[in-house]
C-alpha cells in the first residue's frame, strides 16, 4: 500500500469514528487536517497534534512536536529582536507596532507554555 493510500485509509477510518476532515492542511506534509471529538486537531500522516495559532496579521498553523521547546525558543529570540529594535527607535508609530508584535508574541508564548504544562 503506498503512502498516499495509507494517508487515505487514516482518514477515512478518522472520519467514520466521528472526527472532521478540516480545510487546513498540515503544515509539513500537506496532508488535510482531522478534528476530533475532543477537539484536538491531528494530522493522520505525520501522526502529530497541530496548535491554530492567531496573531493580528495571519492565522499560522504549528504543528506540534518535540520542537514546542525550540517554537517557544524561536518565540523568545523574536522578542529580544523586536526589543532591541525598540531600543534604537524613535518613531512614535514604528514603537507602536512594535509593541503589538511584542504583545502577539507574548501572547503566544503564554499559550505555548500552558499547553506544554
Amino acid at each position: 500500500m503506498s503512502k498516499r493510500d495509507a494517508d487515505a485509509k487514516k482518514g477515512a477510518d478518522l472520519l467514520r469514528s466521528g472526527a472532521t476532515m478540516l480545510p487546513q492542511a498540515c503544515p509539513d506534509c500537506k496532508v488535510p487536517l482531522f478534528k476530533l471529538s475532543d477537539g484536538e486537531i491531528i494530522c493522520p500522516s505525520c501522526n502529530r497534534r497541530v496548535i491554530f495559532v492567531k496573531s493580528t496579521e495571519v492565522e499560522k498553523v504549528v504543528a506540534e512536536s518535540a520542537t514546542t521547546s525550540q517554537f517557544e525558543d524561536d518565540l523568545q529570540k523574536k522578542i529580544a529582536q523586536i526589543r532591541e529594535r525598540m531600543v534604537s527607535t524613535k518613531n512614535p508609530e514604528d514603537l507602536e507596532k512594535m509593541a503589538k508584535a511584542l504583545s502577539s508574541l507574548f501572547d503566544l508564548l503564554e499559550k505555548v507554555r500552558r499547553r506544554k504544562a
